[in-house]
């Protein structure tokens, strides 16, 4: 059975005020991550009911205030209905340099969680109305100055093995009958979190600069649009399976490192060699700090979703106001 019904009209203009009919219960993975806490926290905003799944309970209790937290799906009590699930856990990419053992664990840590996912509904006998699960614009390896959306091929890469991965795993609960959103995330900026968290000390300090050559495409997407097309998925019957979440106006790394040289009043005229960061940070440096995709989000548009920023200017601007 299905379990409820939508809570509101898609979204079109960014986050919704409108709070749900009846109070809807969300699960979620990765709750004290970036994109996750804000999740949790805005989704606690607009009434519904928010319940996290953490390892590390004292952890998340620091990172989540008044949200309800579980270390096990066996904590849920029988008469609790689960009508969406965020699915964001996995170790992060930037955990160290990459070996097979580390990426191994990369694999381990999205594919497992979401199997055990679906394991625990496939034997309680229901499913989530819709089951959205992160990925990453990885998906689709490296394709130089090339436009890609959600139609593009792709290319052989360890970032698109992982993201298929666990893609392919998400979309398992289309068989239990879920409806299944695939978010192809790129690089999410917010204030003292994220990529910009070990951006804006060197940058401060003047020694900021581009990484390479700085061609390589840098697919951005400010938090709260990041969070707002979380709920515009659950909201809008008509999207699924693979959806880009990023800006409609992906720059260059070059292009993003002057941007920000220039909001903080700080020089960028340093940059990391190609090689030194190849040296550095080894594979990492090839799949994620030297390559990018010149992703744009053509599904969200085509569903009626509207940026709050839309260029790197507002976003950044937005982030470093005050």
């Amino acid at each position: 059975m299905v379990v409820g019904s939508n809570p509101a009209a898609p979204t079109t203009h960014g986050e919704s005020n409108n709070l749900p009919m009846d109070k809807k219960t969300i699960l979620v993975t990765g709750a004290t991550g970036f994109i996750g806490q804000k999740f949790c926290i805005s989704a606690k905003r607009k009434g519904y009911e928010v319940i996290a799944l953490s390892r590390n309970k004292t952890y998340a209790k620091t990172r989540l205030d008044q949200i309800r937290i579980i270390s096990s799906l066996f904590e849920l009590q029988s008469d609790i209905k689960i009508d969406y699930v965020l699915n964001l856990a996995g170790q992060p990419l930037v955990s160290g340099r990459w070996s097979n053992a580390l990426k191994a664990s990369f694999i381990s840590s999205r594919v497992d969680t979401t199997d055990s996912l679906f394991e625990y509904f496939r034997k309680k006998n229901y499913y989530p109305e819709v089951f959205i699960s992160g990925s990453a614009v990885g998906y689709y390896g490296p394709h130089g100055d090339e436009y890609i959306d959600e139609t593009s091929i792709c290319k052989e890469s360890f970032t698109h093995k992982l993201c298929s991965l666990w893609e392919n795993s998400a979309l398992k609960f289309e068989v239990l009958g879920s409806r299944v959103c695939c978010l192809r995330i790129g690089i999410v900026l917010g204030k003292g979190e994220g990529a910009l968290k070990s951006m804006v000390t060197p940058f401060k300090l003047g020694l900021g600069g581009k990484l390479g050559n700085g061609k390589q495409w840098f697919p951005w997407i400010h938090i709260k649009d990041q969070v707002d097309i979380i709920f515009h998925c659950i909201e809008c019957k008509e999207i699924s399976g693979a959806l880009n979440s990023c800006s409609p106006n992906p720059i260059t790394n070059g292009e993003f490192t002057t941007v920000l040289g220039k909001i903080l009043s700080r020089p960028t005229y340093l940059s990391m060699p190609s090689f030194l960061a190849k040296v550095i940070f080894g594979e990492m440096a090839k799949e994620l700090l030297l390559k990018g995709q010149r992703a744009v989000p053509v599904k969200a548009l085509d569903s009626g979703y509207c940026f709050t920023y839309n260029t790197i200017q507002q976003a950044i601007g937005e982030i470093f106001k005050n």
